[in-house]
């Protein structure tokens, strides 16, 4: 796994995961907590949830992402996440099942991204959402720690 720019330099971030395993999901968060740590704390916990479960996703009904691509729009605050994997078909949101501990990953990505989405391709789809800070257009997302 390698991050061809790790928490420095100009946005996209990409994180290479071809090859890798679920407990990859630890480094993944990591490697997005690093890139976006200049975003506010409130706004970051959001992205850093969504960022893992689509991975996470990925991971358990694909044979596994290849990258995670991490996008910031400055102006109005919005960061956009995406994840390949190299299979075709949609994640699909379903209603919370209290006798199941899992299956909610893509309910909470509906829940806390402004938007979401997938692309298809010839080598496979990129699941992609979009989250806003929640500040007016006019300020940054920079913390105002």
């Amino acid at each position: 796994m390698t991050a061809s720019a790790s928490g420095a330099g100009d946005p996209p971030w990409v994180l290479d995961l071809e090859g890798t395993g679920v407990s990859a999901l630890p480094r993944v968060r990591a490697w997005a907590g690093k890139s976006l740590g200049h975003l506010s704390p409130d706004h970051l916990a959001d992205v850093l949830m969504v960022v893992e479960e689509l991975a996470s996703n990925a991971y358990e009904h694909t044979s596994g992402p290849s990258c995670a691509r991490l996008t910031v729009l400055p102006r109005p605050c919005v960061v956009v996440i995406e994840v390949e994997d190299p299979e075709h078909g949609r994640p699909e949101v379903r209603p919370p099942d209290f006798e199941r501990a899992r299956g909610r990953g893509m309910l909470l990505v509906d829940r806390l991204a402004d938007d979401w989405g997938v692309h298809e391709h010839s080598g496979g789809k990129t699941v992609w959402a979009r989250l806003g800070c929640g500040v007016p257009a006019r300020e940054s997302c920079e913390s105002s720690r």
